[in-house]
């Protein structure tokens, strides 16, 4: 068998293991939906939208894994998490230079065979994109949380001084920095053209993808349905959200000193080669003029980047 032939089976072999995925995670959310309507049935009849600290759960049937539209729903989910400042051609470009990357780096440094280096640059132009997205999605949230304690800490201010729960949003999104101000000032719009209260911080909720924002959605509705003092659930609100603010700044000092250990031991091997370089040119050339050189500086090249990804991971699980 070709090595050509070895790589069209292991694409296909990746995208049908990827389409099984969804379509397995789908059934579940379907299958937790039908429990929660059988739950939400029991119980007395609520007209309104009821509120959720989940992700919404879609529906999803075979005509969506042939169309794959259930995957592009959720890409635009996770670019509107990311604030929309990527869209599809930042992750093409994206996966295309990982891809280059790693062809450049498997067959023309280490000499692989085409089959293995098919599979790798596959692995590589798939995960690359994800990995922006991600880290974009992190970034963005963070920026929302920075400001949102004290939008939350206006709105009770507004709401003290006797103006309603829409026109203190409003202040609250005219006032406050973005994207907190952009994100409030969308469901303000929503809701002037006729969308629920709750249905908007729902969509909103669902669109930022941040769990301090669904705290704050589901309190508002709550206090809509049981009465009390929207003030001080505010306020009571917003020092729940800067606690978890300094715990998480709390995690992040103490990790620091393993972020820097990991850095150092990623960037340390490469001044140390071009220092080997400049005193023994003829030493270091071997691992550019030989194939078995070639070989072990992609291998080495590949520890490393597997070695700082891993460390990474352990950093990321420590501060949950």
């Amino acid at each position: 068998m070709s090595p050509l032939v070895l790589a069209v089976l292991a694409a296909v072999l990746v995208l049908g293991v990827a389409a099984l995925a969804v379509q397995r995670a789908d059934r579940r959310r379907e299958s937790r939906q039908r429990r929660l309507h059988a739950i939400v049935a029991a119980g007395p009849s609520e007209p309104e939208p009821v509120l959720s600290l989940r992700r919404p759960l879609t529906r999803a049937g075979i005509r969506d894994l042939f169309l794959l539209s259930a995957l592009w729903s959720r890409l635009d989910a996770a670019l509107a998490a990311a604030g929309n400042w990527i869209g599809v051609p930042h992750l093409a470009v994206a996966g295309l230079a990982a891809a280059g990357t790693t062809v450049l780096l498997t067959e023309k440094v280490m000499g692989l065979s085409l089959a293995l280096v098919a599979l790798l640059t596959g692995v590589a132009a798939m995960a690359s994109p994800l990995l922006l997205l991600r880290f974009l999605q992190n970034r963005y949230q963070d920026k929302f949380l920075d400001p949102f304690p004290d939008a939350l800490d206006l709105m009770c201010r507004a709401v003290r001084a006797g103006l309603p729960v829409f026109d203190a949003i409003d202040v609250a999104a005219r006032e406050v920095a973005d994207p907190v101000g952009i994100e409030l000032q969308r469901t303000i719009e929503e809701m002037r053209i006729g969308v629920d209260i709750d249905e908007a911080m729902q969509h909103t909720a669902d669109r930022i993808c941040v769990p301090d924002f669904r705290f704050f959605a589901v309190a508002l509705r709550l206090q809509r349905r049981t009465g009390g003092g929207l003030a001080e659930t505010l306020t009571n609100l917003s020092n729940i959200i800067r606690r978890r603010k300094e715990i998480r700044k709390k995690s992040r000092a103490l990790t620091a000193e393993s972020k820097a250990s990991a850095t150092v031991l990623g960037l340390l091997p490469f001044p140390i080669g071009a220092l080997l370089f400049f005193i023994n040119p003829q030493l270091m050339s071997v691992l550019f003029d030989d194939p078995r050189g070639r070989f072990m500086l992609g291998l080495a090249c590949l520890s490393l980047a597997v070695g700082v990804s891993v460390m990474a991971i352990i950093i990321r699980r420590s501060l949950r």
